[in-house]
């Protein structure tokens, strides 16, 4: 499953209980939840503070006729430990409660519109949910195991008693994410449960396997829109065979490209900005000076500490717009597989050289040094001096097709020159550089971690009907904005 945005309605499911009428579920707070797809979730205890509840209703399936609504026939109550909340079906729906109590229905779910949230590593933290569309109980769940309880309709029990019981169900529901083998409570005569029933669960988690697979989870071959966030964009980007970001381990490779696979921006810093940002800002600096050896002092010195200095300058980068279109698409082949690979290649591809090209623009800011003479290998390693000179940790190299086939190429000098490198095979990554071969001309070293940042918002694709409906083709259009900001010009040197 793919990482949710803001925004977003979103699904999740929880064990839920049958208690005589009534259908229980919870929505745990401060529990992290099983693996959701590469990513897990914890809703912290304010989130639901100022959701909005005005048409909160209990359903089956998230489908049908409602079997409660708040405030009336639908309970709520904040606890501790998370939002307890109760349904009493009509006499009508008492094979709700029965499908509950045999299993058939096993857990509760709820949909949510989530306002706020941070994201630490892979784990992500709810701090507040705008509108809780439905609670509802439903066949199947979404974690990898989950546990289903009733309590018998001849059980009664005071309302502190029932408060207490369900506190402890719900603390061992959620004290370990690890499968384990159904428990069960000896009621001391055949080991069968006492008015208690666990059945352990497990399904398969959602398997995207490129770009157009994370779009059609978003809608677009429904209502022919849908995004995808930048980091969802970008992990669908293979370089070199690896996976940038690694959201679900089942994902394949994708095929092979060429030099098309080896763009320089996804060594870069990135940042996903909203589709509603138009531009922004940041701080550019243009030199600076570090005080050296000079930070080392004695421990009784009183005398004036050496001073780190920097020049820099608040900028606005004003983001482009980074689209394209494939125009006359037969309306048929717009829903076959054939379309994924117009998707997977052609309209990425695209997107991808355009967000590649405004890396470039910034780098070709960059200066160049007359001492960064001689052979290839020879001016790749006195750049590399030069950008170490001004203190930064030069560790890409980013060459365009001739130059890396010059290197490829370089031989010894002499009456019998040798290929420096492997015949046949290509040059090593000079230096201890990591190589990424561009399609614009020109060759420059750079700091990744320190020169730049690409703004990217999220990444959309769209379908329109072409012609007015009298051609039947589809044109098809990607897009995307993004701006490439120049933070530290002396983090990298252009070698011409």
């Amino acid at each position: 499953m793919a990482r949710p945005r803001t925004g977003d309605v979103e699904t999740r499911e929880l064990p839920l209980q049958a208690d005589g009428k009534r259908i229980r579920g919870t929505i745990p707070y401060g529990i992290e939840s099983r693996d959701m797809g590469g990513w897990r979730e914890v809703i912290e205890p304010t989130a639901l503070r100022n959701t909005k509840l005005d048409d909160l209703v209990a359903t089956v399936d998230h489908a049908g006729v409602p079997i409660g609504r708040y405030p009336t026939t639908l309970e709520l109550e904040d606890r501790d430990d998370g939002l307890h909340w109760a349904v009493d079906p009509p006499r009508s729906r008492q094979d709700v409660v029965e499908a509950v109590e045999r299993g058939d229905l096993k857990a509760g779910s709820w949909r949510m519109r989530v306002a706020k949230d941070r994201w630490e590593g892979d784990v992500r933290y709810v701090s507040e949910i705008s509108e809780l569309r439905d609670v509802s109980v439903v066949t199947a769940p979404a974690y990898e195991h989950a546990t289903v309880e009733f309590r018998s309709a001849d059980q009664t029990e005071s309302p502190e008693q029932e408060k207490a019981v369900e506190q402890e169900q719900n603390t061992e529901a959620r004290a370990d994410t690890a499968p384990e083998a159904p428990e069960s409570r000896s009621n001391g005569t055949n080991g069968t449960p006492a008015g208690s029933l666990r059945v352990e669960e497990r399904s398969e988690q959602l398997v995207i396997y490129g770009l157009a697979d994370a779009y059609a989870q978003r809608g677009f071959f429904e209502d022919r829109t849908a995004q995808v966030s930048w980091d969802e964009f970008r992990s669908f980007t293979w370089g070199g065979g690896t996976v940038l970001t690694d959201l679900n381990p089942v994902r394949r490779d994708g095929v092979a490209l060429g030099y098309d696979q080896r763009w320089l921006y996804p060594v870069l810093p990135t940042t996903g900005v909203s589709d509603a940002t138009t531009a922004i800002s940041y701080l550019r600096q243009s030199s600076r000076t570090l005080a050296g050896t000079a930070v080392i002092r004695a421990i009784d010195a009183t005398s004036t500490k050496p001073e780190t200095s920097s020049a820099a300058e608040l900028q606005s980068l004003q983001l482009s717009q980074v689209a394209t279109v494939q125009s006359g698409i037969p309306r048929i082949h717009a829903a076959q597989p054939l379309f994924q690979s117009i998707v997977e290649q052609d309209l990425r591809l695209a997107i991808n050289d355009g967000l590649d090209e405004l890396v470039r623009r910034g780098v070709a800011t960059a200066g160049t040094a007359a001492a960064v003479t001689g052979n290839v290998l020879d001016k790749i390693r006195k750049a590399k001096t030069v950008v170490q000179g001004q203190g930064y940790n030069p560790d890409v190299l980013a060459i365009d097709p001739a130059g890396s086939e010059t290197l490829d190429l370089l031989k010894s000098s002499g009456s019998e020159a040798f290929y420096v490198f492997n015949a046949g095979a290509a040059a090593p990554a000079p230096y201890g550089l990591q190589v990424r071969i561009w399609k614009t001309a020109g060759t420059a070293l750079l700091d990744s971690s320190a020169f730049g940042r690409l703004y990217v918002s999220p990444v959309e694709l769209r379908s329109f009907e072409a012609d007015g409906g009298l051609t039947n083709k589809q044109n098809v259009r990607m897009e995307t904005n993004a701006g490439y900001a120049v933070e530290r010009l002396s983090a990298a040197l252009r070698i011409l």
